[in-house]
């Protein structure tokens, strides 16, 4: 569990993919999904959205999974506009220079597990 305060965004988001998550978690009831961040800064590597929808929804913290980004695979959407390898894109996430919306992924070398976390377990 990570204090969503804590996360930091890599790219840019959909915000109208966000107001979707929300009413589907507010929904179900639950959070089901892990966010992947960066084990030293807290970037999230995956789960822009679900860090968005955690804010919309006044949650305090959200379960995570840390990797270090050096044993990520990392590649672009946009190969044309950007090259980059793991340490670019730490270093302007931690600048606030993030990527446009969908242009980093990544392949993790294991896979995210499901959870089953009520809403108010998350905003203790």
């Amino acid at each position: 569990m990570v204090p969503v305060s804590s996360l930091r965004h890599i790219e840019g988001f959909s915000a109208k993919r966000v107001a979707w998550l929300v009413e589907k978690i507010r929904r179900e009831g639950v959070w089901d999904k892990p966010i992947a961040i960066d084990a030293r800064h807290n970037l999230v590597m995956d789960g822009q959205h679900r860090m968005e929808a955690a804010r919309a929804l006044r949650l305090r913290r959200v379960p995570a999974v840390r990797f270090r980004y050096s044993e990520v695979r990392i590649w672009s959407l946009r190969p044309k506009q950007y090259g980059f390898d793991w340490r670019e894109v730490t270093r302007r996430a931690r600048s606030g220079d993030i990527y446009p919306y969908k242009t980093v992924k990544h392949a993790f070398p294991r896979a995210l597990p499901r959870c089953e976390l009520s809403l108010a377990e998350l905003r203790r």
